[in-house]
């Protein structure tokens, strides 16, 4: 089962991620993990998509290795798994808890952003900090 993560988010394949061939769709897994890098950035950082501070996606790194199906049980893991002067890694892991195997992961690079000034911005050590507090506490799950 996933471990090492220090947000996870639990929920049933929907029917609207199922695509033509019966399986879900690979765009499904991408929209899942920006849900739950927003979910992080809400509760770790405390900023959402309003803020005039925050981050962009630089680069998106994944990999499928099973299939999911309509109405899996599935839980996604999203972590920091790198933190530099002006980016940082998300690390991300979908998981099938009916199948109880991993499903697929990924890596996005993230470069915080000042959005008024249009410029990127050295990581916030306030950010820094709450990732660190965050990673030592325990894990925390939404549906």
């Amino acid at each position: 089962m996933i471990s090492g993560f220090p947000l996870l988010w639990n929920f049933t394949v929907a029917f609207g991620d199922i695509d033509m061939v019966q399986h879900v769709n690979n765009i499904a897994y991408i929209r899942w993990l920006e849900t739950i890098r927003c979910e992080y950035f809400a509760r770790v950082m405390r900023s959402d998509i309003r803020s005039d501070r925050g981050a962009i996606v630089a680069q998106l790194n994944f990999t499928y290795e099973r299939q999911l199906e309509y109405r899996e049980a599935i839980t996604v893991g999203c972590k920091v798994s790198r933190i530099g002067n002006k980016s940082f890694d998300l690390a991300y892991e979908v998981w099938s808890r009916t199948h109880d195997h991993r499903a697929a992961h990924g890596v996005t690079v993230i470069v915080a952003y000042d959005f008024k000034a249009r410029r990127t911005i050295v990581i916030p050590d306030e950010w820094r900090e709450a990732v660190a507090a965050f990673d030592a506490g325990p894990p925390q799950t939404f549906s």
